[in-house]
């Protein structure tokens, strides 16, 4: 890959989906290509943090002088403890500005990754598990990982593709329950909001595990499990999966789903607050695909010519744009 591009994407530089997907292919295609990302990623850091100015690619050119030989040194070691890799999409990509709101906050012990409404974050941890994480989603994981199991905590909706580390489980602690895995796909529904959490299995096996960890339920693929954690039962469901992961391609997939459920997500997606002047049609249900980078507006006129719901947006006091659905007279 050429460096000149690489420091292009790092510093904030490339916007064109093209060149993005191009640089996002390159990392995935070997760890070798992983490594050398994480050092280009965390020098540039650094040379931000030594000049004290802004994102350059001038600086970092800069500041790889000042390291002269040291460079090569220098990234061994940062390739060493390299935690994580991010890569964010938004709505229509990401600005600069837009990058700001997003929010990683790290220490010594727990990295913490907040993925706000109207974004879904692309996340590559250091053992090479792939993370999407959905709006309005937060995941922590400790900085390194201990020989026994590798355990990261999620509020909200990821899909996991986690690279298989020999005999070392990998555990996704949600609300009410975790969920084992050692090298699998799959996608978790567990926002706070929300009691019931889903599990849908693409490929691979995971087990279920209650919090005092014993196991709870097995789940294969093509299966959802949905976890009550009032009555603790697990409904299985056959399912097309590409239903529940096609969120992270952005899209937004309903089947037979109520529109108070559906509203939920709008909500997490393009950060509105909507009000039911009518409550009988909250359980009118849906089905279909949405571009989630289309404005909301096209969605809402969707589902006003396939129903008797109509719409209207106000802004409440707090600023927020509110929409008021109702029963077409």
């Amino acid at each position: 890959m050429d460096k000149e591009k690489l420091i292009a994407y790092v510093s904030g530089s490339i916007t064109n989906h093209e060149e993005k997907k191009e640089i996002f292919d390159w990392i995935n295609a070997s760890p070798a290509n992983r490594q050398e990302f994480i050092a280009y990623k965390n020098t540039y850091a650094l040379s931000r943090k030594s000049s004290g100015k802004t994102d350059t690619e001038l600086e970092f050119f800069k500041f790889q002088s000042k390291t002269g030989n040291r460079y090569d040194k220098f990234t061994r070691q940062f390739v060493k403890y390299a935690a994580i890799i991010l890569i964010t999409f938004g709505v229509s990509w990401l600005s600069k500005d837009q990058l700001q709101n997003w929010m990683v906050s790290e220490n010594q012990q727990t990295n913490k990754i907040i993925c706000p409404a109207g974004q879904i974050s692309e996340v590559i941890l250091a053992d090479g598990t792939k993370i999407w994480l959905n709006a309005g989603s937060t995941l922590s994981y400790p900085t390194q990982f201990n020989k026994n199991q590798r355990t990261v905590h999620l509020s909200g909706e990821a899909f996991f593709e986690v690279n298989k580390s020999g005999e070392v489980p990998f555990i996704v602690n949600t609300k009410t329950l975790n969920i084992k895995v050692l090298g699998t796909s799959f996608n978790v529904d567990a926002y706070n909001e929300t009691p019931v959490t889903k599990t849908t299995l693409v490929e691979g096996k995971i087990e279920l595990l209650n919090k005092q960890g014993s196991r709870i339920a097995e789940i294969k693929p093509g299966q959802l499990a949905e976890h009550d954690p009032i009555s603790q039962k697990i409904l299985l469901h056959e399912v097309d999966t590409r239903f529940y992961s096609s969120w992270k391609e952005g899209k937004m997939t309903f089947f037979n789903e109520t529109l108070e459920n559906i509203a939920v997500k709008l909500e997490r997606w393009y950060n509105v607050e909507f009000v039911f002047k009518d409550e009988e049609i909250k359980t009118e249900r849906f089905s279909g695909t949405f571009l989630k980078y289309k404005p909301l507006d096209q969605i809402l006129e969707i589902i006003k010519l396939s129903s008797q719901v109509n719409s209207e947006t106000k802004i409440n006091p707090e600023g927020k744009n509110e929409i008021i659905l109702s029963k077409l007279n």
